[in-house]
């Protein structure tokens, strides 16, 4: 496990080289000037002159490769450069919108875990009953409305109409979270159930199961001890793949709350095209995605010896 894990680390770190090429290249083919921007900030009439200059301060002038090995070398430091749209350090706006997001990742995931996972392995467990339709039914409605009209009903029902909660949530402290938190999670719960059902009823039709039940083993003991172990690895992965992409930041919801994740901070720096904001975030996106893709396939040879040894025989 040692050696297939060091060489995983090896494959992830080439991974994370080649996209920070791709954003820094894209960045940099980009058609709008950074000093012009920076100028135009500050309210200064932008001339050749004072382009010029405002170029050779910030570095761009020099030839791309140079460029990206001081970009690449100061990310790696933790310095990922100052915001063109307000001065501040990119790393201080980073440290300032990630808590946020990680309050919206952590809690949404909890109660998608708590409400899919007992859910699915009832609706397949009892398949076809009134329940279980009952279930899809309310999972199909859910999935076919987008987030942000989840959001505006939200809004509307629990703010406007019976003012529990304010309309902006960051008003509010931990309060303000708890609608935010229910979009997400009811969103992803009306996909999650439906996998977890499928997942488990995939495993009930296997021979294991029909010979436990001849043996008179407790179907409890069946569901949660045998089905729902060989069904940790695909949730897994797909607990793993959501969680990774909320930490990125949760765009539309953070928007109509008001809160100030890492999704509103990235699409405030898009509209001012905050090129140094923008890097920094592709960079936080791939390092997260990486590090949970690396954790979810150390998990697997932890949870399935099958697959151990297979990780063994790779290394």
């Amino acid at each position: 496990m040692i050696k297939y894990s060091i060489n995983k680390t090896g494959q992830l770190i080439l991974i994370f080289l080649g996209i920070t090429f791709l954003s820094f290249c894209l960045t940099y083919l980009a058609p709008s000037d950074p000093a012009e921007i920076q100028l135009n900030k500050t309210g200064v009439a932008p001339t050749e002159e004072l382009l010029e200059k405002t170029r050779e301060e910030m570095g761009l002038n020099r030839p791309f490769p140079v460029q990206y090995a001081d970009w690449l070398k100061g990310i790696l430091s933790g310095d990922m450069g100052t915001s063109l749209r307000n001065g501040k350090p990119v790393l201080d706006e980073l440290r300032k919108a990630l808590p946020v997001t990680l309050i919206l990742t952590f809690f949404s995931m909890l109660v998608v875990t708590v409400l899919s996972v007992p859910l699915g392995i009832v609706c397949a467990r009892f398949q076809d009953s009134f329940l279980d339709r009952t279930v899809r039914f309310i999972t199909y409605l859910l999935a076919s409305l987008p987030s942000f009209f989840l959001a505006l009903l939200f809004l509307y029902l629990f703010s406007v109409k019976l003012r529990w909660f304010p309309v902006i949530a960051s008003k509010n402290g931990s309060k303000g979270y708890i609608m935010p938190v229910l979009v997400l999670a009811l969103s992803l719960s009306s996909w999650y159930i439906r996998q977890v059902r499928v997942v488990v009823l995939d495993e009930l039709a296997k021979g294991y199961v029909a010979g436990e039940r001849s043996r008179g083993v407790p179907e409890w003991q069946i569901l949660f001890r045998h089905v729902l172990k060989n069904c940790m690895l695909p949730l897994l992965t797909l607990l793993g793949i959501s969680f990774a992409g909320m930490l990125g930041g949760t765009t539309i919801v953070e928007n109509i709350f008001s809160l100030q994740g890492l999704g509103k901070m990235a699409m405030d720096a898009i509209s001012a095209r905050d090129y140094p904001v923008i890097q920094a975030y592709v960079v936080w996106l791939a390092l997260i995605f990486l590090a949970i893709n690396f954790l979810i396939d150390l998990s697997y040879g932890w949870i399935d010896p099958r697959v151990r040894a297979g990780q063994e025989r790779e290394a």
